[in-house]
């Protein structure tokens, strides 16, 4: 699925209305990270997603 698949905007729908999700990450290195893993630790899936860390950006720079 294309992320532009999806709804593009929130109609009626307010931020408290959202899902939350409990989400933990993971270095490859606690030194020098090359990568960042997000995942859901009490998911009953195994579903992850890993990220080179030279393109990572923190939650508080998103929009």
């Amino acid at each position: 699925m294309h992320t532009s698949d999806g709804r593009t905007r929130l109609e009626g729908e307010r931020l408290e209305e959202l899902p939350e999700f409990d989400l933990r990450y993971l270095f490859d290195d606690g030194e020098r990270p090359s990568s960042v893993t997000v995942y859901a630790p009490e998911s009953l899936e195994t579903t992850w997603i890993t990220v080179d860390a030279d393109v990572a950006v923190s939650l508080d720079e998103l929009r």
